[in-house]
């Protein structure tokens, strides 16, 4: 019919339209859920980068704490704290009873509770051969977990030296390990060549000399020596216990005269000299 045409035709428009509307709603509908499901995403990822950052700090902050209580547990704490009862000492075994274990842990008690870790042991082997005269040496290791090893090198006496005081007793360093106001038994006594009233005393030099001598000797040989005089030049004589004298001369080679002495001491003779050790003679 005429009169329907326009309607009809009006309602083609239409309907070529829709598809096109249709497909814009579904575009929009689905860009919409690409856009929401990406936040999400995106979202989800930080929380667990968030998480992650978390759980790292949480795990390094523990980690720290973990150290700091093990450091403090070894450095600080009683854990590994020093004991003065348990400090061995050995080397002490002297005849003379002048050193004990009990001094040397004396010595090292003011590092009561010092934890092992910290404390220096060569340091404190030096401590213990400056506070106690007759050890030459200490050597100081740690004894987990409380306690040290101290090994000792003592001073041994070898000569005695008249003084104002009494008689120094000396050993081969010269050091002074005791005065006593009687002439030791056993103990070679020092002095200038002619001793006596108004006899020059003794000089630092020639006390060093004598002692070194005295000290290069073994104990057999030393316990023969009765008395040791030096010359104004420096010269030695050791005067024996049987009557009999060692002329030793200067205080070079004494290693080398001691063994040539010890050596001439199985041929009695009244005068053995070794001032030339390499031709030695006696009479």
């Amino acid at each position: 019919m005429p009169g329907a045409e326009p309607a009809a035709a009006s309602t083609g428009v239409a309907t070529r339209a829709d598809p096109g509307s249709l497909g814009r709603l579904r575009e929009y509908a689905a860009s919409s859920v690409v856009s929401t499901g990406l936040t999400d995403r995106l979202a989800e990822r930080r929380r667990a980068a968030r998480s992650l950052r978390l759980r790292r700090l949480t795990g390094a902050v523990v980690v720290v704490l973990v150290i700091a209580a093990i450091a403090w547990g070894v450095l600080y704490s009683p854990l590994l704290a020093l004991r003065p009862a348990d400090i061995t000492v050995v080397g002490a075994e002297d005849a003379s009873g002048a050193v004990s274990a009990d001094q040397v842990r004396g010595v090292l008690a003011a590092h009561e509770g010092e934890s092992l870790v910290r404390l220096d042991v060569d340091r404190l082997g030096g401590e213990v051969a400056d506070g106690l005269v007759r050890v030459r040496s200490a050597s100081v290791a740690r004894s987990w977990p409380h306690g040290l090893a101290v090994s000792l090198e003592l001073r041994n006496p070898v000569a005695a030296q008249e003084t104002d005081g009494g008689y120094a007793v000396l050993d081969s360093e010269a050091v002074v390990l005791e005065t006593v106001a009687e002439a030791p038994a056993g103990l070679t006594r020092l002095a200038t060549d002619g001793a006596g009233e108004g006899a020059p005393r003794l000089t630092a030099a020639q006390v060093a000399t004598m002692t070194a001598i005295m000290g290069s000797l073994d104990a057999t040989t030393r316990q023969q020596v009765s008395r040791a005089t030096v010359s104004t030049a420096g010269q030695v004589v050791l005067s024996l216990a049987n009557g009999a004298s060692a002329v030793w001369g200067d205080g070079s080679q004494n290693a080398l005269k001691a063994r040539v002495l010890a050596t001439l001491l199985t041929t009695p003779a009244s005068v053995y000299d070794v001032s030339a050790p390499h031709n030695p003679t006696t009479r």
